[in-house]
């Protein structure tokens, strides 16, 4: 009996190699862990529109000083430009054109007040920046423009002169700023500009003729639609 159960023993001992295969194989098979890729970086890439609004502070320039003093208001209006991204690095081209009051006034003799106001602007300019996924950082320049209108009121000779003149003024702006996008579509900004306008002639043929001009700092903020 006992060399029977042996024989079996050893049987089966030298049978277990053989059906571990045929075991495994009618196990089911584990497949591997599925792969969900990473959400795509942001791009800055496309054209985007949108609005902005500032506070303005600075002074008028030339013969402006005396008669105008310092310019302080605000503008508000529309942005629309155009990105392109390599990379990190994004370069573009943004207009806007803003509305509002920028104004000041002076009494730079006795019995005469000045006063001045730029009643908009606009601008062209290049945008060079560095992208961080969703944060942008730039720099930005180009050309600005903008509407103002000077007035005196002299009292102090004979004859008195009551006088309002409007010009429309061309120079340049630079500044730096950061935009974020909230959204695959929404994106914010806050930024700084510095615009010089350059000056022009006011009340010619009078004796408060003079050059005039002005120069301000902006900070503002906006929201652009990317499309």
């Amino acid at each position: 009996m006992k060399q029977i159960l042996s024989a079996l023993l050893a049987g089966a001992v030298l049978a277990a190699p053989a059906l571990c295969p045929a075991i495994a194989a009618d196990l089911p098979a584990q497949s591997a862990e599925p792969f969900y890729p990473g959400p795509p970086l942001f791009t800055w890439s496309g054209f985007y529109a949108g609005a902005n609004a500032g506070v303005n502070f600075g002074r008028f320039s030339e013969n402006g000083g005396p008669y105008f003093g310092s310019a302080v208001g605000g503008l508000y209006g529309l942005t629309a430009g155009y990105n392109y991204q390599s990379g990190p690095l994004v370069a573009g081209v943004e207009a806007d054109l803003d509305f509002g009051s920028v104004n000041g006034s002076s009494n730079p003799y006795t019995n005469v007040w000045g006063s001045g106001n730029i009643t908009g602007d606009g601008s062209l300019r290049g945008r060079f920046g560095y992208a961080f996924n969703r944060a942008l950082i730039y720099v930005t320049a180009g050309y600005t423009g903008a509407s103002m209108k000077g007035s005196v009121n002299d009292l102090a000779g004979a004859p008195s002169i009551y006088a309002s003149q409007s010009a429309y003024l061309n120079g340049f702006v630079l500044g730096t700023g950061l935009e974020f996008a909230i959204t695959d579509r929404i994106s914010i900004k806050g930024e700084y500009l510095f615009s010089d306008y350059g000056s022009t002639g006011y009340f010619a043929g009078t004796r408060d003729s003079m050059i005039a001009g002005t120069r301000f700092s902006t900070l503002r903020a906006g929201i652009n639609y990317h499309f």
